[in-house]
């Protein structure tokens, strides 16, 4: 098989020839910058410039050469800038960067992101990986007329202006992929909905809304809603004519628990789900692979009713994430994408040998019947051994094969 089809296969729950593997397909399933260079030195290959289409995350795309090396079947279809900036990453080594992605160096060596009005939007600490969201701008709403007046950042949320290509220019990169190789082409569309109510409104706030102050909460997502649905059909109409898989993302785990009650999710959040998963459906042909961490095995059941097609990181770590029993409970309806090796414990504290037999375990547990893609569970993190990182990508390449 080549890599679409072997992709294709697995989310058809048809047994492929060998396991699929994705790195890099995703902005969820790709490396962070900072141990980018070291996994090229531990696969041979020479130093490159780190591009970082992903400011939030600091994550790195993911180079040709090393696709080939590591046998990966994805290949993504990001919102991308224009034109690119040179730049250097924390180590001196050199990067590019979005060229209207312009963080400013504060007094105590943080970084910020300034929005056109001045705000602070974001923040890296000094020494800090990432940068976090910090500006609310529905903190102090109380009416619908505060949401209204707030439209160009909800119209926005999923699309910084630092990417600044069109839908269509995108199209054109897609078309080119889909007729020069054979990856499975993943395309980023996001269509956040909890996460972009607790981001304009406040983390906290928002999860109060949901269950005391249900009429505001309900307001807010219906126009989060309303706006993905206009974007999507532009996106339908030009990136999903050449994708295989569209990649939304939402985030109702936590680490030890649902975020919420499964109750207060099916009462208040997914029924938006529900409209925007059915309106992408409609309006492509695309699979639907739904990026969201934590212990969210309870909302299985609603993801599967609402049409999704493969799931996420499959945070082992998370409570009720233990791999066999999801495969047993769902996996004749849902595809599970991700499940590589722990990546709180095994992936960056254990030996190469303790992740090759986690990477033996997870394949024993998800690979049966297909249904099944093996990716980091969410992108590798700085400290990660490189050497780690390979063993866990060939293991499932050599180990994942179908025996027939």
């Amino acid at each position: 098989m080549n890599h679409r089809e072997r992709v294709l296969a697995a989310l058809a729950h048809r047994e492929p020839d060998r396991v699929p593997i994705d790195f890099g397909g995703t902005g969820d399933s790709t490396i962070h910058t900072a141990g980018y260079q070291g996994l090229r030195r531990e696969l041979g290959l020479p130093p490159s410039t780190t591009r970082v289409v992903d400011v939030y995350q600091y994550a790195a795309v993911i180079e040709e050469d090393v696709r080939q090396a590591l046998g990966i079947d994805t290949i993504p279809v990001f919102d991308e800038p224009r034109e690119w900036r040179d730049g250097a990453l924390a180590d001196g080594s050199t990067a590019q960067f979005p060229a209207t992605f312009l963080p400013q160096l504060q007094g105590d060596g943080s970084q910020a992101i300034l929005d056109a009005s001045g705000n602070i939007v974001a923040m890296m600490p000094r020494d800090g990986y990432y940068f976090d969201p910090v500006h609310s701008p529905l903190a102090h709403a109380s009416s619908t007329s505060d949401i209204d007046a707030c439209m160009d950042q909800i119209e926005n949320y999923d699309t910084p202006a630092h990417l600044d290509k069109t839908y269509e220019e995108t199209a054109k990169k897609a078309k080119e992929l889909r007729q020069t190789t054979d990856y499975l082409l993943v395309g980023f569309f996001g269509g956040h909905i909890l996460q972009a109510g607790q981001s304009l409104r406040g983390w906290e706030t928002f999860l109060m809304d949901l269950v005391a102050n249900k009429r505001f909460a309900h307001a807010l997502m219906d126009r989060l809603t309303e706006a993905h649905l206009r974007r999507f059909e532009r996106y339908a109409a030009t990136v999903g004519r050449y994708v295989d898989v569209i990649h939304f993302e939402e985030d109702p785990g936590m680490q030890d628990r649902p975020l919420m009650r499964p109750s207060t999710y099916r009462e208040m959040v997914k029924p938006y789900h529900k409209r925007l998963f059915a309106f992408a459906k409609a309006h492509c042909d695309a699979y639907l692979l739904l990026h969201t961490d934590g212990a969210v095995a309870p909302f299985m059941p609603d993801f599967i009713e609402m049409g999704v097609d493969a799931v996420n990181p499959v945070q082992v770590s998370a409570a009720g994430m233990d791999t066999r029993i999801l495969k047993r409970e769902y996996g004749r309806d849902i595809t599970f994408w991700g499940a590589g090796c722990d990546s709180q414990a095994t992936l960056p504290h254990g030996s190469p040998e303790e992740v090759a037999d986690e990477v033996k375990r997870r394949v024993d547990d998800l690979a049966p019947g297909g249904g099944f893609v093996l990716a980091p569970i969410h992108n590798v993190q700085p400290g990660v051994p490189p050497e780690n990182t390979v063993t866990m990508l060939r293991t499932a390449q050599d180990y994942g094969v179908y025996r027939r």
